[in-house]
């Protein structure tokens, strides 16, 4: 499992600036993250058990 955590954590320091983003724990989701940016807008990344890799749904506006 900690294998699938740290392909999330690659995701997201493969598309973001890590000190330009806080990072929080989102159990909703499996291994799933909150990410939130400086504008305060905010996205889950997560690992999707029916495709086998690292998803993401961004905040509606």
């Amino acid at each position: 499992m900690e294998e699938i955590e740290a392909k999330v954590m690659d995701w997201i320091e493969d598309h973001f600036v890590l000190n330009e983003i806080e990072i929080e724990d989102f159990p909703f989701f499996p291994h799933g993250k909150l990410i939130r940016d400086k504008n305060e807008e905010t996205m889950v990344v997560f690992w999707c058990v029916i495709y086998g890799r690292v998803d993401y749904r961004l905040q509606e506006a």
